[in-house]
């Protein structure tokens, strides 16, 4: 492996969902769609507290490779256009269609850092993360692998 191909692959990782799964550059579609997903998470149980703030800010930024002020505005642009501006079903298939088996997998990874922020997982989040798990094109399985690594 050349060293090109050491810092593509490094590079690959840390922000890995910066490219779709054929290396095209998340556009504002792909991101939104992430953080839609995300926010959803985050209100599912009435109360959106600091610590899944937190935990949906820092998920986005390293993710995508953004900074804290256009991880604001995304989130800022997802709060206008969630559910039922845009329905979920769309914003999860949007995710599977275009991303790979592992980085829907991270996507689920963040989803549940969110849920699990307030230290906190009620049955309507519980519920939502394995329907979420389907919809992304994940087995039961592979969800659950996602969050025992997770400790969850």
């Amino acid at each position: 492996m050349s060293l090109l191909d050491r810092v593509r692959e490094y590079l690959r990782h840390r922000h890995p969902l910066a490219k779709d799964a054929k290396g095209q550059p998340a556009d504002l579609e792909l991101e939104a769609a992430a953080a839609v997903l995300l926010l959803e998470a985050a209100y599912g149980d009435e109360e959106y507290v600091w610590r899944e703030e937190r935990a949906l800010v820092r998920g986005l930024e390293r993710a995508f490779g953004i900074g804290h002020k256009e991880v604001r505005e995304l989130i800022g642009r997802a709060e206008k256009i969630r559910p039922p501006v845009v329905r979920l079903a769309d914003v999860t298939k949007l995710l599977a269609d275009r991303y790979d088996l592992e980085q829907r997998g991270l996507i689920l990874e963040l989803l549940w850092r969110v849920i699990g922020a307030d230290r906190s997982i009620d049955p309507w989040e519980d519920a939502f993360a394995h329907h979420v798990t389907g919809a992304l094109g994940l087995t039961p399985d592979q969800g659950d692998a996602v969050r025992a690594r997770l400790g969850r």
